[in-house]
């Protein structure tokens, strides 16, 4: 089988005559060194490129790709055409025991049609298949309706993780894991008005918390999180900024590569180390915003003090999910 080949910003670019002129009808080389997380270097290991490229002759056939394999460096060196300066790279789907990888590199100029840098060497950390555990998973994806609600009455909600639903009286949740408060300074009122709102989630107990991380989306290891959730770090609140002035809106410094570690259901003991504690994590930044959805993609590891986290989508804890609220990656 070969490497799936992600082409939607290559196609995008084209179809808004983005895609730089330098890169047409041009020959890429490169090489990919394979390692583990921890270093270890992958031999023999099914890999491959792939790229954009133009064919005028046949529309249907604007797209290369290149198998291999590792040699008993790691190493796999690919040469194919390319008219858009960027290649995908990555491993094979479905390597037993193993979460697949792929990434793109980004040339930077042309030189007697060969890509620059010509044959760089681009380091792809593969993940092992460890320990994936049973958890608590699900997209939170609330009507803007509810957001509204919420807002307009500047209102205080608690959500309960492990019931996935939000507590009493807007649903069957329990315990108030995550406390989100909205207070609205400039109410919305049209699309060519301003609007400001700061939205805080806080939470329960004292030593529960949340955390920021950084990672691209939907680039590099289908495991796209560390493994294990820090120890320490968290903290109380997470603030949120929300304005409009008419023409664009503002939500911060929140971007899709945002993610979160949180800990919750923290027990203290007396010298106000944490006794027990319950973790995870949020794919994805949190939207809260006024013509957004409330929406939020959470993991719950349901073992005390276990910070593994990663998750076997078969072994969701949920049961009888909508198709939009499953949650399929590790």
């Amino acid at each position: 089988m070969k490497i799936r080949i992600l082409i939607v910003i290559a196609l995008s670019a084209v179809i808004s005559n983005t895609r730089p002129a330098m890169a047409q009808n041009s020959q890429a080389k490169i090489t990919l060194h394979l390692i583990t997380d921890e270093g270890q270097i992958l031999k023999k290991f099914p890999c491959g490129a792939g790229s954009w490229k133009t064919n005028l002759l046949n529309p249907n056939d604007n797209t290369a790709s290149v198998d291999g394999i590792t040699d008993e460096n790691g190493n796999a060196t690919f040469t194919l055409p390319c008219s858009f300066p960027e290649v995908t790279i990555g491993t094979k789907y479905n390597i037993s025991g193993f979460y697949r990888n792929e990434q793109k590199y980004h040339f930077t100029n042309v030189v007697s049609g060969k890509l620059q840098p010509w044959n760089p060497t681009v380091d792809v950390v593969v993940k092992p298949i460890l320990n994936p555990i049973a958890m608590y998973a699900k997209i939170v994806t609330e009507p803007k309706e509810f957001s509204n609600t919420l807002q307009e009455t500047n209102t205080t909600i608690g959500f309960d993780l492990e019931a996935g639903d939000w507590v009493s009286p807007y649903g069957k949740g329990n315990v108030s894991d995550f406390i989100f408060t909205m207070k609205v300074k400039t109410p919305y009122s049209s699309m060519t008005q301003p609007y400001d709102a700061v939205w805080t989630l806080s939470f329960t107990n004292k030593g529960d918390g949340i955390q920021s991380l950084l990672v691209p989306k939907n680039v590099g290891s289908a495991m796209r999180l560390p493994r294990y959730a820090p120890e320490g770090g968290y903290q109380p609140t997470l603030v949120q900024e929300i304005s409009y002035d008419g023409k664009q809106w503002t939500k911060g410094a929140v971007g899709e590569n945002q993610n979160y570690f949180f800990r919750v259901r923290t027990v203290l003991d007396a010298s106000g180390k944490v006794k027990s504690a319950l973790y995870g994590k949020i794919d994805g930044p949190i939207e809260c915003a006024q013509v957004f959805r409330l929406q939020f993609t959470y993991y719950l590891n349901p073992s005390p003090n276990d910070r593994n986290m990663e998750f076997d989508p078969k072994k969701n804890l949920f049961q009888n999910l909508t198709d939009d609220q499953q949650v399929k990656a590790p």
